[in-house]
């Protein structure tokens, strides 16, 4: 699936490898009560959320930037033919690379591959399979990592004690530096002289978020510090996944914070959708419009912290 918008005279195109409801909500995000889903069902559904269900959707997806003399990838998705623990991750096989073809941005003509962390799903298409060989997929790009990521995860590699993402970082990061294509950058680093990096720690120590700023817009890649809409109502409540709970908050809230005062475009990681999202304060609460639906407010007190759970077998 391929979308796309025109920001001045850069072209923002979203592949999706895949979207459905992957996760069950009291799952993913504890915390949240279902009414609130419930309240702004016209907005969730069928992008965000199934009531049905009571499952949340996520897209699987890579995000480009295409202009005249740059194609930048920020993060490369799952990737094709490579084994995960998440069974909606494991072997897929999707025309990927053909929709990068279709756009213009074949895989030699790419110039750069920047990602906001290191999970597996985030990385998948750095590589690809060469008679049983993981190679780069985009050989004449410079890829992109943020240093504290590469720190903890080689670290923890080394160590064995990488869990379910060890797999992502031996096939589809460990070959990149092997070819000598990984670069490490920190958070105030301009990369491709068009994208600020900044630091999001939480989910992962070193994840990070990609200011795009032209023609007079601003755009915020959010990675994953947001997972749902709802979290923009309930920024103290985590996903599953986050790794370093109160870190993730603080980011969670300074990055609603930051798109409420700029009117910037967040664009979540794993939210269907070019037009993105645009965060409002409301009293002293926000709100967030995607196209030209609004969520309802709604009060988030008597709302606990999400009580901090172990990490998932799977992601």
């Amino acid at each position: 699936m391929i979308q796309s918008r025109k920001i001045g005279d850069v072209e923002l195109i979203q592949v999706v490898e895949f979207i459905g409801p992957t996760h069950d909500l009291d799952w993913m995000l504890p915390g949240i009560p279902r009414s609130a889903f419930e309240a702004n069902a016209p907005l969730l559904e069928p992008n965000f959320w199934m009531a049905r269900t009571n499952r949340l959707v996520f897209a699987m997806q890579l995000w480009v930037l295409k202009a005249r003399d740059r194609a930048i990838l920020i993060d490369t998705g799952v990737g094709n033919g490579k084994k995960r623990a998440s069974p909606h991750q494991t072997m897929i096989n999707t025309p990927a690379i053909d929709w990068l073809e279709a756009i213009g941005a074949a895989p030699d003509k790419i110039t750069h591959v920047v990602h906001t962390h290191l999970h597996g799903d985030h990385v998948g298409w750095n590589t690809r399979d060469d008679g049983g060989r993981w190679v780069p997929t985009f050989p004449n790009a410079t890829y992109f990592a943020p240093a504290d990521d590469w720190a903890v995860f080689k670290k923890r590699h080394d160590a064995g004690t990488l869990g379910v993402h060890d797999a992502p970082f031996v096939d589809s990061v460990l070959p990149i530096a092997d070819a000598g294509l990984l670069r490490f950058f920190s958070p105030g680093e301009e990369i491709a002289d068009c994208l600020m990096p900044t630091a999001a720690p939480g989910h992962t120590l070193g994840q990070v978020t990609f200011t795009f700023r032209h023609a007079g817009e601003r755009c915020i890649f959010a990675a994953d510090v947001l997972h749902s809409p709802m979290q923009v109502h309930f920024p103290k409540i985590n996903s599953r996944w986050c790794e370093r709970p109160d870190a993730a908050r603080r980011t969670r809230l300074a990055l609603i914070e930051e798109a409420a005062r700029t009117g910037a475009t967040v664009y979540p990681a794993h939210a269907l959708g070019v037009e993105g999202w645009q965060i409002v304060r409301q009293a002293d609460a926000f709100a967030v419009r995607i196209g030209d639906a609004p969520t309802t407010a709604t009060a988030a007190a008597g709302v606990p912290p999400q009580i901090n759970v172990p990490l998932p077998a799977h992601v």
